[in-house]
């Protein structure tokens, strides 16, 4: 039961990644999964409820992928780099359309607007306790580290949409060089550090 519910709302992002929130019908979901609308509605009540779940869902799997990134870092500044990787990751992450669409949708819709602020706050957080630790290691002189990650997360977001919506006015690479620069002078080491945890990251990647 939980299995297919999980196959469901999987595939409910998909669509929405390829139609929009408001292109989306119940027929889309079940033709993708190959089963009756009657399958889809006996797991949820209406198209709402299942894009609902569907996005806190998404919420959840981006968390998990961030906390688990985080956690491989050695030191501060390698942390940072990672997040600043991960959230950056736009050419090869479809799911930037889903988060894009969704704002969007956050306007009219309490339940995704309570969805959408509670990834951002956690990714703010994740990002505040980052640079705290980095203070307290002597590795950061910062003196606002929420406020910091504020003006990171912002700076990612608005980058973030550029590259994925304006095709061609940035690149990824740029975001990613733009961002470790904000962060470098947010927190007081040079920009030589990031180009180092740069290096060690995509080793590790590879």
């Amino acid at each position: 039961m939980e299995e297919r519910r999980n196959e469901i709302l999987e595939v409910t992002c998909q669509v929405v990644i390829e139609r929009g929130f408001g292109a989306t019908r119940i027929g889309d979901f079940a033709a993708k999964l190959g089963v009756s609308t009657g399958l889809i509605h006996y797991h949820f009540e209406s198209k709402d409820q299942l894009l609902t779940e569907a996005f806190q869902w998404a919420a959840a799997a981006d968390l998990a992928r961030l906390h688990a990134e985080v956690d491989r870092g050695t030191t501060a500044v390698e942390r940072i780099e990672r997040v600043i990787r991960l959230y950056g990751h736009i050419e090869a992450e479809p799911g930037w359309m889903l988060w894009i669409d969704g704002w969007g949708e956050a306007l009219r819709s309490p339940a995704l607007q309570h969805i959408s602020q509670e990834l951002d706050l956690q990714w703010q957080k994740v990002i505040a306790a980052i640079v705290r630790e980095g203070v307290a290691a002597g590795e950061f002189r910062c003196p606002d580290p929420e406020a910091t990650a504020w003006r990171l997360t912002a700076l990612l977001d608005g980058l973030g949409l550029q590259v994925t919506v304006h095709e061609g006015l940035l690149t990824r690479r740029q975001l990613l060089d733009y961002v470790r620069t904000a962060a470098a002078r947010e927190l007081g080491v040079p920009e030589s550090a990031f180009e180092r945890a740069a290096k060690r990251v995509a080793r590790d990647v590879a």
